[in-house]
């Protein structure tokens, strides 16, 4: 057999196609599905984060959480509570509650310092009647899939910090 048979014969020969065409896309249709199924996660989990937050900041915008004298623990636990299909949050959920002066003086808060540690200052000011309140949860996520890197915003455990936060004026009480 000559050499250039030989090529033609390999060239012809179409047996292990489908085997060598799967191995070349199997691994980017897989990093592309678990990718959505990770961020649809994330995006769930954060999107239960916000109703819970906007379902407990109404305790303190209508005076109940001061009528019950409610601390940052019951809070919390209220905040868990409302969460969907998460369970202990308490342990590493970070909630902020804030008096503000006016709405204009808002801002938000570095929630994650330069070396990716958490740089949040817990707190539980309720204030008054009639007074702006800033309500921040911050609730650290990991990924699901640790496969690649979604963002470059994230802890130095690899893990995600979800943020979700609601700025009212209490009701009169």
């Amino acid at each position: 057999m000559t050499q250039r048979s030989l090529l033609r014969r390999l060239l012809r020969d179409r047996s292990g196609v489908a085997a060598i065409e799967f191995a070349l896309l199997a691994l980017p249709t897989f990093v592309l599905i678990f990718g959505i199924l990770e961020c649809a996660a994330m995006f769930f989990v954060d999107s239960a984060l916000d109703a819970a937050v906007h379902k407990s900041a109404r305790l303190i915008r209508t005076g109940q959480a001061s009528d019950d004298g409610m601390g940052m623990a019951e809070f919390k636990k209220e905040i868990c509570g409302n969460l969907l299909y998460l369970l202990d949050c308490s342990d590493s959920l970070l909630v902020a509650v804030n008096t503000l002066s006016d709405s204009s003086s808002s801002g938000a808060m570095k929630a994650i310092d330069n070396s990716g540690t958490v740089a949040i200052t817990q707190g539980f000011d309720i204030g008054h009647g009639s007074d702006y309140v800033m309500v921040q949860a911050f609730l650290p996520w990991s990924p699901i899939v640790s496969l690649y890197s979604l963002s470059s915003h994230k802890l130095a455990d690899g893990s995600y910090l979800l943020g979700a936060s609601v700025l009212f004026r209490n009701e009169p009480f």
